[in-house]
């Protein structure tokens, strides 16, 4: 679930939206845009969870059985992918100055700005929940704090003229981090709130989340209370996910799709933000947009986007899975990619039902 929500918000939102959707200033084009900004709430927070459940074994086995899948096997395609992504980014953001913008883009993965920050935190996430593991309320106590403290360092960090790549990466540890300790400490309990469907319970936090999203997203209100109703938001959606995944448990496709999905995770994460930089120069040189248009497109655009991403990212997985180069995916020096180091959602749920 949390890698779909991923893609979809990269596909509708940002400057790729904006390409491939032809602006915002259609009702369908806004509701793509709010809905997906509505979900910030959410969407991380639970990707972050969700590892941090999964990682609870390895934080407790020796570091020398965690140090390739948990540290090199992330960080080796993080600086990878990254460079791949700026390769394929230069002619859509930077056609004039592509060695100013593979030089910032060096500099973006050095403070963990790059696109791909999200893999980048995980090592670290690992590390800092393994050194707290054996007092997991004061884990959570400090995340929570840091929680709370990101967007006044941010704010603080801007006022002193920070680099932007720096800002962006402190604020998306101390926004983060939270979460993963959170699924650590918590992950006992999680379970057993998806270990059968909850309808009640989950209805009840849904609306919950999606009034405070709502607020969030449409409130315009000081930093202080946006935070207070960012965590609620985060924690009702979270809370729900877990007792209305179960239901979708019982439909043997979906429960396929998810570990199908699942266990490809880590690839489509990489994949998906190249193949979207190759549509929108494909979309923007090719003159197709003079011949698509209206509410057909409007539609169809994101879902389309995002499946044919998937389905790139699933090619290549493939790809490398039986021919290579197994190093595209891994650290050098390892075993074949089997695509199952890192989970999404649906593996999760799949685990607790």
């Amino acid at each position: 679930m949390s890698i779909v929500l991923v893609v979809i918000y990269h596909v509708a939102v940002g400057g790729a939206g904006h390409v491939l959707l032809g602006g915002r200033e259609t009702f369908i084009g806004k509701l793509w845009l709010h809905g997906n900004l509505a979900l910030v709430p959410l969407r991380m927070p639970l990707f972050f969870m969700v590892s941090g459940v999964l990682a609870a074994g390895a934080i407790r086995r020796p570091w020398k059985v965690v140090v390739r899948p948990r540290i090199y096997d992330l960080l080796w395609p993080y600086v990878l992918w990254s460079m791949i992504w700026a390769a394929t980014a230069w002619p859509r953001y930077a056609p004039d100055a592509p060695g100013e913008f593979f030089v910032g883009e060096i500099t973006g993965l050095l403070m963990i700005g790059s696109p791909y920050w999200f893999i980048a935190v995980l090592p670290i996430f690992f590390l800092i929940t393994r050194l707290g593991s054996s007092r997991p309320k004061l884990l959570v106590a400090l995340t929570l704090i840091a929680y709370g403290a990101a967007p006044f360092i941010q704010r603080a960090m801007r006022a002193s003229e920070a680099p932007s790549d720096l800002v962006y990466g402190v604020f998306q540890l101390t926004d983060n981090a939270l979460w993963f300790a959170l699924g650590f400490a918590a992950r006992e309990w999680i379970l057993r709130i998806g270990s059968r469907p909850r309808p009640v319970l989950g209805s009840i936090l849904l609306l919950a989340f999606c009034l405070l999203a709502f607020i969030v997203e449409r409130g315009e209100l000081p930093a202080s209370p946006t935070r207070f109703l960012e965590l609620g938001a985060s924690m009702s959606g979270l809370v729900s996910c877990a007792a209305l995944l179960p239901l979708a448990a019982r439909s043997v496709a979906l429960a396929r799709a998810g570990t199908y999905l699942g266990s490809r995770t880590l690839v489509i994460y990489l994949v998906h933000p190249v193949f979207i930089n190759l549509a929108v120069l494909a979309w923007r040189d090719s003159g197709a947009e003079e011949s698509f248009g209206g509410m057909t497109r409007d539609l169809l655009m994101v879902p389309v986007v995002t499946a044919m991403a998937i389905g790139a990212a699933v090619a290549v997985q493939a790809t490398v899975h039986r021919i290579g180069p197994r190093w595209l995916l891994k650290a050098p020096g390892g075993s074949a990619p089997s695509g199952h180091e890192m989970h999404n959602t649906m593996q999760a749920r799949r685990s607790s039902s």
